[in-house]
């Protein structure tokens, strides 16, 4: 990636007095008046930031803001359960939770997640 390139995905973090629902910072925990989220990219519970395209990062969250009006609600994907709760947009929640469902655990969906990681890593893109 250029230099310009970096750059511009720095700008993208919201500057001054963020806005509530506006991603505050990339890649570093969350603080006081933050909700940890994450992208739509398919990954399991230990997917490190930047593997196959997954990201995290936080988004400012001030007492008495509802997460839901921005279309935010709570992952039941897994994902560091050591860094507690943490929200993705409404269709990837979902889909989580139609998967679940329909394989009956959670371990079943990271396993199909997991082979699809590998079908895709076969793939010629080029």
């Amino acid at each position: 990636m250029t230099k310009s390139r970096q750059r511009k995905r720095v700008h993208r973090v919201a500057r001054g007095k963020p806005k509530p629902g506006h991603i505050v910072a990339h890649n570093r925990r969350r603080r006081k008046g933050e909700i940890l989220c994450h992208n739509h990219v398919l990954h399991t519970a230990a997917t490190a930031n930047g593997v196959h395209g997954f990201r995290w990062f936080t988004v400012c969250a001030p007492a008495g803001w509802d997460p839901a009006s921005e279309e935010w609600e709570v992952c039941p994907c897994g994902w560091r359960p050591e860094l507690g709760k943490h929200y993705a947009k409404a269709d990837h929640v979902q889909w989580w939770h139609e998967q679940i469902k329909e394989r009956g655990s959670l371990q079943a969906v990271y396993r199909e997640v997991r082979r699809r990681q590998r079908e895709y890593r076969n793939t010629d893109v080029g």
